[in-house]
């Protein structure tokens, strides 16, 4: 009988692969590629219109042309089954990695919370989540420097350690100033099946430059009827009215 990885031998096993595909690319450039071209292949069933829909894609075939190899390329399907595996799990599965491989940019004190104490401080936050939940059918969190989106994984799993389904009963906007957390968070939120809008942008400045909806965002709609009320601009359904409290993570 076989048992599945532990997430952090998914994390062990994704390093060794990814370090050992193309030498000609760094272990940064291949780990950065992996995030942007997963989140291209995801945020493409989510956009807002058809030019961003080709936009993606273009994006995705400029980034497989940049491969000698392209068995690498054809690789990163198989890591992404291994990080999907482990996020289900609980963990926080590319700010693991990121920080196992160093590709963090220490320059600027770019630094994840460990997933344990992300954890701990999501079930001191939560406490009060079910009578929310119960009064306005969901809560919003608000994630104003997402990282890799270690925080809100670990709310979900709080959630679903308290017995709601965080695909229905959470709705995450999450903002980060890399373009590399920006598709790490994109990408780990999509995979857990978390609504969110996830957005790269300065929180303190309040500039943004990119935005997507997380897959998962379509089936909320679907079922509460409403989003954030400042997002219809590029919402994948029609005039979201949001109730209830919200959330800040920190």
């Amino acid at each position: 009988m076989t048992h599945p990885l532990t997430p952090q031998d998914c994390v062990s096993a994704f390093i060794k692969r990814i370090v050992a595909l193309d030498r000609e690319k760094s272990p940064y450039d291949k780990f950065r590629d992996f995030c942007e071209m997963a989140f291209c292949a995801c945020a493409k069933l989510t956009a807002p219109t058809h030019e961003r829909a080709q936009e993606l894609e273009d994006r995705y075939m400029q980034i497989v042309g940049t491969y000698r190899d392209k068995d690498t390329v054809r690789t990163y399907p198989e890591l992404l089954a291994l990080a999907g595996s482990a996020i289900r799990q609980g963990c926080d599965f590319l700010g693991s990695a990121a920080t196992q491989m160093e590709v963090l940019n220490a320059q600027v004190g770019q630094f994840f919370t460990p997933y344990d104490v992300a954890r701990m401080l999501a079930m001191m936050s939560l406490q009060d989540a079910g009578a929310i939940i119960g009064q306005n059918g969901f809560l919003t969190l608000q994630e104003p420097a997402s990282g890799a989106g270690g925080m809100v994984l670990a709310a979900a799993d709080t959630l679903a350690q308290q017995g709601f389904d965080p695909g229905l009963h959470m709705l995450v906007n999450a903002i980060d100033l890399s373009p590399l957390c920006f598709h790490m968070t994109f990408l780990q939120l999509s995979l857990r099946g978390i609504p969110a809008l996830v957005e790269h942008g300065n929180t303190l400045s309040g500039e943004r430059f990119a935005r997507a909806w997380t897959p998962a965002t379509t089936a909320f709609y679907l079922h509460h009827g409403r989003l954030f009320p400042e997002a219809t601009r590029d919402s994948p359904a029609e005039a979201p009215v949001m109730q209830g409290e919200q959330m800040v993570l920190l």
